[in-house]
């Protein structure tokens, strides 16, 4: 066996094709062994580029950390290489002529949030696809690309709001979602985006809508952010059939799943935030795609399946003659209504089905929607009179709410604490909604002649208390507004419900060491809570405060078994 060992460092093309390590030789010590020819007659190919991408740099990190990275920002560059906080430049010719002085978020900065967003965030709004940004933008060496990078700096700002990454760091060591989304909007203004119509500056209006709306949910930048993304994509005629004719497979896929996210995410939206929809469509939903994780796009078409029923039994229309003041509704209608409001309580009674083969961060979605649907089902039900069974399984039952929040505890502990948070402060909203009408319904119960008997699992007082847990401590903190809202409802729900709320909520936990001090309503007068000893609710809400946020959901609720 002749030595080429020491003499090269080229493998075989045995060893090559097998992609093992080559010791050198000829033959070689790999292919003496394996008895097969060896020979060095393959022509060496153009090793990769010498300078090491980002992208993939930054991927080799997150393998070797781990995905360590949950609670982590990029760190910030150093000074000159990210533009000042300041970007509202109110003159578009003097951003132009500045541009080529100032320089864009480095792509290794960039591609961290990017990479949190397609591990995370893509399950639930799976319109980016970040290899393919990013691929855009390390080849923009000129820094021309700027729609490209105004939706991959919207993306990054979302992803960070949502998930409320970087809390803890230091603000000048790291960017905030702020910079990110003024670094998105400067890169709009760089470019007359208003009259290009495209995906991009329809999914870059969408993503700004998000992360305005982890600012300050139903507040004017947010809404306007999401008409914008709807209206740009009805003058695309993305809600037509017929737009999508001869399009490659490709963009048609992308283009039904950009329409679909945003009839899901107005309906929430205008529910929430009692506002009529605009976004009215009929075009086939997106395809399975083979080439996406296979739980992704299942679990998108299960959770607009239960929008779509919501739309096909006229709900969304009725919600939005109550929000303007119709009080009542005709007989005519009211027997329509009857008649597919009953469907729609059929169909989302069982949701066992939603939640095969998906994950954590898609069940917590589809799981909280359609209790919070059923919740808002039960609402106008209760409000109308709509005639039903009498059993609590019926919306119009008064007992309804129990069941609908105990049903959606036992799922919601079992899931992690992040996939619950991973939704936002629309999840946040639709707990609450889920825990008010509880409490409306644990007032309406108390007037009952003869009240329901409840046992340790479904007594209202728990899961009231369990409920407020979680939003208490939601996203390392809770919404505090949101907390102190519920916690007033509990209140007039303990002063009203005698003996439909048995044991008193004030027995639930143990004492704690600080207390709650009522507030008085506005009427001048005490509210229902101002007339229990301040003992009696603090000992039950204020617990959870004083501790470390637990890591899973089921850890907010273990101590009120």
């Amino acid at each position: 066996m002749s030595s080429r060992a020491g003499i090269t460092k080229k493998a075989c093309d045995g060893c090559k094709i097998r992609k093992i390590k080559c010791g050198g030789g000829q033959p070689c010590q790999s292919c003496f062994n394996a008895r097969i020819k060896c020979t060095y007659i393959r022509v060496q190919q153009p090793r990769g580029p010498q300078k090491l991408r980002a992208t993939t740099k930054f991927l080799i990190d997150q393998a070797q950390r781990g995905l360590e990275m949950q609670n982590a920002l990029p760190s910030a560059p150093v000074r000159g290489e990210v533009l000042e906080a300041d970007h509202a430049l109110q003159n578009p010719a003097v951003c132009e002529s500045q541009h080529s002085s100032r320089s864009r978020i480095l792509i290794n900065v960039l591609a961290s949030p990017l990479y949190i967003y397609h591990v995370r965030m893509y399950p639930v709004w799976p319109i980016v696809d970040v290899e393919k940004v990013l691929a855009i933008l390390q080849q923009d060496v000129e820094e021309k690309e700027h729609e490209t990078y105004a939706l991959a700096t919207a993306v990054a700002a979302a992803t960070i709001a949502q998930l409320r990454l970087g809390q803890n760091s230091e603000p000048e060591k790291s960017l905030s979602a702020e910079n990110f989304a003024l670094e998105s909007m400067r890169a709009r203004r760089l470019y007359d985006y208003r009259s290009r119509l495209n995906l991009n500056n329809v999914r870059t209006a969408f993503f700004l809508h998000v992360y305005y709306e982890n600012q300050q949910s139903g507040a004017s930048e947010s809404l306007l952010y999401l008409r914008e993304a709807i209206t740009l994509a009805q003058m695309m005629s993305l809600h037509r059939e017929a737009s999508y004719a001869g399009l490659p497979a490709e963009e048609q896929q992308l283009r039904r799943r950009v329409l679909w996210l945003l009839f899901v995410t107005e309906r929430g939206v205008c529910i929430l935030h009692k506002l009529p929809v605009i976004l009215k469509t009929n075009v086939s939903t997106p395809a399975l795609d083979t080439s996406d994780e296979p739980q992704v796009l299942p679990a998108f078409l299960k959770l607009l399946n239960l929008f779509r029923l919501f739309e096909q039994s006229r709900m969304f229309d009725l919600i939005e003659d109550d929000n303007v003041g119709r009080d009542t509704i005709s007989d005519e209608v009211q027997g329509v209504d009857a008649r597919f409001l009953r469907l729609l309580q059929e169909n989302l009674q069982d949701g066992s089905a939603l939640l095969d083969h998906i994950s954590d961060v898609q069940k917590a979605d589809l799981c909280v929607t359609r209790h919070w649907m059923r919740m808002i089902l039960w609402k106008f039900s209760f409000k109308q009179g709509l005639q039903g069974s009498p059993s609590s399984q019926w919306p119009n039952s008064p007992s309804f709410p129990v069941l609908v929040a105990k049903e959606l505890l036992n799922i919601v502990s079992q899931l992690p604490r992040t996939a619950i948070e991973a939704h936002g402060l629309g999840m946040e909203l639709k707990l609450y909604e889920i825990a008010s009408s509880l409490a409306d319904a644990v007032i309406n119960l108390a007037m009952l002649p003869r009240a329901p008997v409840w046992d340790g699992e479904t007594r209202p007082s728990s899961i009231l208390a369990r409920l407020h847990s979680i939003l208490s401590t939601f996203r390392g903190g809770g919404n505090k507004e949101l907390a102190e809202l519920l916690y007033k409802k509990m209140a007039d729900a303990q002063s009203s419900s005698g003996p439909a709320l048995p044991p008193p909520i004030r027995e639930v936990h143990t004492p704690v060491r600080r207390k709650a001090t009522p507030r008085p309503d506005t009427n001048g007068g005490d509210s229902p809570a101002a007339e229990l000893p301040a003992s009696t609710l603090a000992d039950v809400f204020t617990r959870t405060a004083d501790h470390r946020a637990p890591d899973t959901v089921a850890d907010w609720t273990a101590a009120d078994d």
